[in-house]
């Protein structure tokens, strides 16, 4: 089985108005002299400035050279796991592709959290069609940011990485990756202009995300991950969700964002994780999906390799309690997360299907 790896939001969409513009050649200058007996109309000479010239259609920009400039740079990043079929009673194996963006030249690749979130196995194919092994080193997953490290550089060019700040509304921009995962090694590139900044959208995955970049540039499933490029080929922005039901709106993390937690991995530096993506629990849910209780937040995803994993913790427990305490909010527990330190234990009273017990977790550092 094969996924796409793009987070899809419902956002809401004020419709504007198209305005066609045409210009009509001036008609030459007339003047009146009037004799004093007669009436003669006099016409001046043309004027001998040529008319300003018929709009015929848009010219699009030519960036050929800026593909074949950051080529390079653009990675398919493809994971596979293993799920169990619960009716079948057999494992199936999923796979799913997102896009990756090169940022050094020690095999750092910087991707969206939900493109690697769950994955047994991490593989990294550039333009020269090798494949490579990768690995997670940090994770955010609130901020949908992982970094990725591959051993075999040769083939890799990292890519200039500029400021979305220093961008302003309507300036163009460009968006690449491996959209509808059509080819691995043969991107796609689609150009459009930055439509709005400081953009919140709240993710199909539980996940709201702030200061976000919206584009028209086209961004599909297996964009994720990608990078989205000012004029000159630099990074901006790092292309992660689109409007579900609308056209031509989609959302980018602004490389500002990212730089400081990918700075953060790459010096060892970490804070205090568990590795999971979450939601809150809601009545709803439990009607929608059966579930033997409203409390707490149920997890969406679990980081392979992290404390959540190496705990025993998996998708679709629900957390009720941490430490003996009542989880109230997803914020609630995030937040005790971020408060605690590396090396503490979390005791998690976790509900699976319709048993109950308790998960330590020791905090990671990240």
């Amino acid at each position: 089985m094969k996924r796409l790896l793009l987070i899809i939001t419902i956002v809401g969409l004020v419709a504007t108005g198209c305005v066609r513009v045409s210009t009509t050649p001036v008609e030459p200058l007339t003047t009146q002299v009037t004799p004093p007996t007669t009436t003669t109309m006099v016409t001046s000479p043309p004027s001998t400035q040529p008319p300003p010239p018929q709009i015929q259609g848009v010219v699009l920009p030519d960036v050929s050279d800026l593909v074949q400039q950051v080529e390079g740079g653009v990675v398919t990043v493809t994971q596979k796991r293993v799920t169990i079929d619960l009716f079948l009673g057999r494992q199936l194996e999923e796979t799913g592709t997102g896009t990756g963006i090169v940022i050094d030249d020690q095999g750092h690749i910087l991707t969206n959290f939900h493109v690697v979130a769950g994955a047994d196995q991490l593989t990294v194919v550039g333009r020269d069609a090798k494949t490579r092994s990768a690995t997670v080193i940090g994770a955010f997953p609130e901020n949908d940011i992982a970094v990725l490290r591959v051993d075999d550089t040769s083939g890799l060019q990292p890519l200039p990485l500029g400021s979305a700040d220093a961008m302003l509304v309507g300036d163009p921009v460009v968006a690449i990756g491996n959209a509808l995962g059509l080819d691995s090694s043969e991107p796609t590139v689609t150009t459009g202009i930055l439509s709005a900044k400081n953009r919140t959208i709240h993710t199909n995955t539980g996940t709201t995300l702030t200061g976000l970049l919206q584009t028209d540039a086209a961004i599909n499933p297996g964009n994720s991950g990608g990078p989205l490029l000012n004029e000159t080929g630099q990074v901006i922005g790092i292309n992660t969700a689109i409007a579900g039901g609308a056209q031509n709106i989609g959302f980018a993390i602004p490389i500002d964002t990212a730089l400081p937690l990918v700075d953060q991995v790459l010096a060892g530096v970490g804070t205090p994780y568990i590795g999971i993506s979450m939601v809150e629990n809601s009545a709803d849910y439990q009607q929608r999906f059966g579930l033997s209780t409203d409390k707490g937040v149920i997890v969406t995803d679990v980081l392979p390799a992290g404390p959540a994993d190496q705990a025993g913790l998996r998708p679709g427990d629900i957390i009720i309690k941490v430490n003996g305490d009542d989880v109230t909010s997803a914020e609630a527990f995030a937040d005790l997360v971020k408060n605690s330190k590396p090396g503490d234990t979390l005791t998690l009273t976790v509900v699976r299907g319709n048993q109950q017990g308790d998960i330590d977790v020791t905090v990671g550092e990240r």
